[in-house]
């Protein structure tokens, strides 16, 4: 896979409401009642749209190894303690090619707070610990594995129509460290987005 596939997930008209990856096997962790389509849903609750029930924080999950080519979590890492146990089943269980798609609020934004069951909270750097290249995940050698930043955005995946707005974050992703000390104080974001690829 070559193309990135955020953008067909958070798409301009909002979050996708087709199967936009028919030929692919996509597994969405925490996935509640709002499961991308098209994929396997797991999450600790019974609820419709949840195709396999199993706790996250319980390592390792029910699949074996290199067997999705997508991995997508949409406001569930935060909920998790064992973020490293997480992150290394999510390495795990992709395909070489595969693909870690995740959304998480922003520390910044007042919803990473208001939910007394969020543990952790993110910044543009927070998994830059366990990416390949990176000078933090030499210093910081948490994890064994790696993964490959393919994309990062602050927010969605998309230019503003709102050249001022286009033109800010255009600015914060030139600046990440600066946006995310200072700027962000006074224009701050809801959520930080990656797309992540498995070094195996």
């Amino acid at each position: 896979m070559n193309n990135l596939l955020t953008p067909r997930i958070y798409t301009p008209r909002g979050f996708a409401r087709e199967n936009p990856f028919p030929d692919l096997r996509t597994l969405d962790v925490g996935c509640s009642g709002r499961k991308l389509p098209g994929a396997l849903g797991m999450d600790m609750v019974e609820s419709p749209g949840v195709d396999v029930v199993h706790n996250i924080e319980s390592v390792p999950w029910p699949f074996e190894n290199n067997s999705f080519d997508l991995v997508f979590m949409n406001h569930s890492l935060e909920h998790v303690a064992n973020v490293l146990g997480a992150l290394g089943e999510v390495h795990r269980i992709l395909k070489k090619d595969g693909r870690f798609v995740v959304q998480v609020p922003h520390f910044r934004a007042t919803d990473a707070y208001v939910d007394p069951t969020h543990r952790h909270f993110f910044t543009s750097r927070s998994l830059d610990y366990f990416c390949e290249g990176e000078k933090i995940a030499e210093d910081y050698r948490y994890v064994s594995f790696r993964f490959r930043k393919l994309g990062f955005w602050y927010g969605w995946p998309h230019p503003s129509k709102n050249p001022l707005r286009e033109a800010l974050k255009k600015y914060m992703h030139g600046h990440p460290d600066f946006y995310d000390q200072y700027l962000s104080l006074l224009l701050p974001v809801e959520c930080v987005t990656w797309e992540l690829g498995p070094v195996k």
